[in-house]
């Protein structure tokens, strides 16, 4: 929020985010200081990237521009990030594609499972897609947000407290997913439970449920989950989500073009922060599994291809979306055609294959 503007656009707003300036992990007052709502904690690899990225815009504007964090949902609710953005309670916001179905629908392309099992191609094509598909791009638009930059999400994995080898292993139970997984989880017979990921470790102490996924190995240190999975399983799923930085695109166009400059010059780099932060924590998860007597395994490759096939979600979303008046399949060819080159591009491994590879 710019602090020095009079007459601001966002009136009683600009005096609430005066009296938050306070608050947070930003660091001196400069010209802009910009409020970044998310759900998740300090140390998630999420937040890490950002805090680096903040830093780079800092630097960038001499000082001029300045983040202040507001963690774990105390500003607004996960499912309220796009609209917090849009009405000027915040300037950033950590977007998630499990909780902007309403508001981002197209974005939502980024869950369909069985596409990309290669987090670094993943987060390029969301990136590219914002620029190349006008179909995906306008929902950005009329939401009134600008898309600056993706978050790190490696590859779903499936924790359960029985060994798992097949597809057969899986069916009648009960798993926390959720988002289009759940869809996955349901033609695999398996019974899907909603559910926060703060809530998973004391669900499967209690039998609540007999596994989680709709999480990737980055995530299970910040859930106490690298410590108490017996069995880890690499479902074929891929990338499951996706998490994004949006900004205000109002407030982006009232800054100095310099400063927008900063702001997209950061950005460049964030996609790499994200790499290292995910691999950082994807592998502490891998050695804190083994720590603990993980056994690790991963469903044959035919019996995934027949899940894909039986599920038939990317058609499915296709039609959902085309009724509603969207053109659907323009964003799943461009979204395809980009991760066919972007994968061509890297040679990217994510943390469950590698921790698997390295125990055999």
């Amino acid at each position: 929020m710019q602090l020095k503007r009079a007459g601001t656009a966002f009136g009683v707003v600009a005096v609430m985010a005066a009296s938050l300036a306070a608050c947070g992990g930003g660091s001196g007052e400069g010209e802009y200081v910009l409020h970044y709502s998310t759900y998740s904690n300090a140390t998630s690899d999420q937040s890490k990237t950002v805090q680096r990225w903040a830093e780079d815009v800092e630097r960038l504007t001499d000082g001029e521009v300045t983040v202040r964090f507001h963690y774990s949902e105390s500003l607004v609710s996960a499912d309220e990030s796009v609209s917090a953005t849009l009405d000027g309670r915040v300037d950033l916001a950590q977007v998630g594609s499990l909780y902007a179905a309403s508001d981002l629908s197209m974005y939502t392309a980024s869950e369909l499972p069985f596409e990309s099992t290669n987090p670094e191609a993943h987060l390029r094509t969301l990136s590219r897609l914002y620029e190349e598909n006008e179909t995906y791009r306008e929902d950005f638009d009329r939401q009134g947000v600008r898309l600056l930059f993706p978050l790190p999400i490696g590859n779903a994995v499936l924790g359960s407290t029985k060994p798992v080898h097949s597809v057969d292993d899986l069916k009648g139970t009960s798993v926390r997913a959720g988002g289009l997984l759940s869809q996955v989880m349901v033609a695999a017979s398996v019974n899907p439970v909603a559910m926060t990921a703060t809530d998973v470790y004391e669900s499967m102490e209690r039998g609540i449920v007999d596994g989680y996924t709709s999480l990737g190995m980055s995530n299970l240190p910040t859930f106490g989950l690298s410590h108490s999975t017996p069995y880890a399983v690499d479902p074929g799923v891929g990338a499951y989500a996706s998490s994004i930085v949006v900004i205000n695109e109002e407030l982006f166009q009232e800054m100095p073009e310099e400063y927008q400059d900063a702001l997209t010059e950061a950005s460049v780099n964030a996609i790499d922060y994200g790499l290292e932060e995910l691999d950082e924590l994807g592998m502490l998860a891998c050695e804190q599994l083994r720590e603990s007597g993980t056994e690790f395994s991963a469903l044959p490759e035919d019996e995934v291809e027949e899940l894909r096939d039986k599920a038939g979600i990317a058609e499915e979303w296709v039609k959902r979306y085309e009724e509603r008046d969207y053109d659907a399949q323009s964003v799943l060819d461009d979204y395809r055609a980009i991760l066919a080159e972007e994968h061509e591009a890297s040679d990217y491994v994510d943390a469950l294959p590698r921790c698997m590879q390295e125990g055999q």
